[in-house]
């Protein structure tokens, strides 16, 4: 309908209105970022790894039958069950040592020496500090790293979520801005004006279903995220303490000892027999813990590790097994670790994007248009804001969702803290503990035990030579 002279306004209108049309309002809209492709290096175990791994068996299938589960429980517990037996072996031979121990032949009143017990106690405060140390540069920062990864993933799925939530406000106002033209325009055109909008607008009720989509997904994530956050804090600090308390009750010992050693004659009354009453009260106790805590963590080792020897395909089968091969979780997984499927979250964005673009396409070819023969509607520079309003979450929810964003945290928090840096730890762990619990221990209690014995022996002959010598003078 011709209105003004040469003004027309178009509902299907030529190659030649359209290229005039989008000369006088044109703002493009940028795709969605093309981002470089994600390096996934291959899985390749440490040393550690293999090793601990071959004092157990594969890890099985989640769906493997109950015999599998138990030959794989049973072989995992061989070896820990072995260290355990050792240990309370050392523990019975360490108390029947503070009983059954020998003064040395030949000692005289000269007084014994205590380098050899102080030599062994220096060898017990090393390697404690030793297993300290490594507790803390492996495991504590491990788990410290892994948290902080899993705060970073739950902050940007928040983000993914907010920015979700303002391009659903955003196709909100779009659609009431479109829903006002028709009022705006004068009678002679509005019927022509809602022919207009109205595919207009079908295209931004599509944008609008699939961020709803989008949203149905990702709302849950930040708070499954979050709780797997907080779960492993509280692991982390029982962990923690489990790890600590065996080195805590050795130094304890070795104080008790080094104390009863350098100081003997504050304690002369009791010389004798002080190292056999602590013995069944202190020193039995930590031998046994201190085996147990070893036992357990060489346990934890070899189940960690027979789980990493294969840590991409392990964790894919255990995710199926749990959430079912249909659903999103595992869809996500699988697309995230192995690169494989689709990503119903970037595929529903990426819908998303093409609406709008439709929507962007077809304001530049009219909306000068509209604002012209509907001189009333002052909305356009809303909807052009609105519409790169909308572009810009868009592109933000697909960064933050991305492979190249998403797979470093999985790749930090388990291929390197987990199954490299916490059983390089738990190894190293493993072979402090049992040395200073089956080794150092023992032979500082017994060399602290010959050496008071020794030390009454040496105060008894001096009392005798003393009587003897008090009784020749009479």
């Amino acid at each position: 309908k011709r209105l003004k002279g040469s003004r027309v306004f178009c509902l299907n209108p030529s190659r030649e209105c359209q290229q005039t049309s989008a000369s006088n309002m044109s703002f493009p809209l940028p795709s969605l970022p093309t981002l470089p492709p994600v390096v996934r290096e291959p899985w390749t175990a440490t040393w550690w790894v293999s090793f601990l791994q071959s004092l157990g068996t594969a890890f099985p299938a989640p769906d493997a039958p109950d015999d599998d589960w138990h030959h794989f429980v049973l072989k995992c517990s061989t070896w820990p069950f072995v260290l355990l037996a050792l240990g309370f072996i050392v523990a019975v031979c360490v108390l029947c040592s503070t009983c059954c121990v020998k003064q040395s032949r030949g000692a005289g009143t000269r007084a014994p020496s205590r380098c050899p017990s102080a030599c062994a106690g220096l060898m017990a405060l090393l390697l404690l500090a030793a297993g300290a140390m490594v507790y803390w540069q492996t495991g504590s920062k491990a788990l410290g790293t892994a948290q902080d990864e899993l705060a970073r993933a739950a902050k940007d799925t928040a983000t993914a979520v907010s920015e979700g939530n303002k391009m659903q406000d955003q196709g909100q106002a779009i659609l009431s801005n479109l829903d006002s033209i028709p009022k705006a325009c004068p009678e002679a055109v509005r019927k022509q004006a809602e022919q207009l909008v109205k595919p207009i607008r079908q295209q931004v009720v599509d944008y609008s279903q699939s961020v709803a989509q989008f949203q149905t997904l990702m709302k849950p994530v930040p708070g499954q995220i979050k709780d797997v956050e907080d779960t492993g804090a509280t692991v982390s600090s029982v962990a923690g303490a489990a790890l600590l308390a065996p080195l805590a009750l050795v130094l304890v010992c070795c104080a008790v000892i080094v104390l009863v050693v350098a100081a003997p004659q504050c304690m002369r009354p009791c010389t004798g027999c002080c190292l056999g009453a602590l013995a069944p009260l202190v020193m039995m106790p930590t031998v046994v813990v201190v085996t147990v805590a070893a036992a357990a963590q060489l346990d934890l080792g070899i189940v960690t590790s027979s789980f990493c020897k294969n840590v991409d395909s392990n964790s894919l089968a255990y995710i199926q097994s749990i959430e079912g091969s249909n659903s999103t979780t595992y869809e996500l997984s699988l697309y995230y670790i192995q690169g494989e499927g689709k990503n119903p979250l970037l595929e529903q964005l990426r819908t998303a994007n093409g609406e709008l673009v439709q929507v962007e396409d077809t304001m530049n070819k009219f909306g000068n248009q509209v604002a012209a023969f509907c001189p009333e509607w002052k909305g356009l520079p809303e909807l052009k804001a609105g519409i790169q309003s909308a572009q810009g979450s868009l592109e933000t929810g697909f960064s933050l969702l991305s492979p190249q964003n998403i797979y470093p945290y999985y790749d930090r928090a388990v291929r390197q803290d987990l199954c490299q840096t916490v059983v390089i730890g738990l190894g190293w762990l493993v072979l402090f503990q049992a040395s200073v619990g089956l080794v150092a221990l023992p032979i500082l209690i017994r060399l602290g035990t010959k050496y008071l014995k020794d030390l009454e022996r040496m105060q008894s002959l001096r009392d005798q030579s003393a009587f003897l010598g008090q009784r020749g003078t009479f």
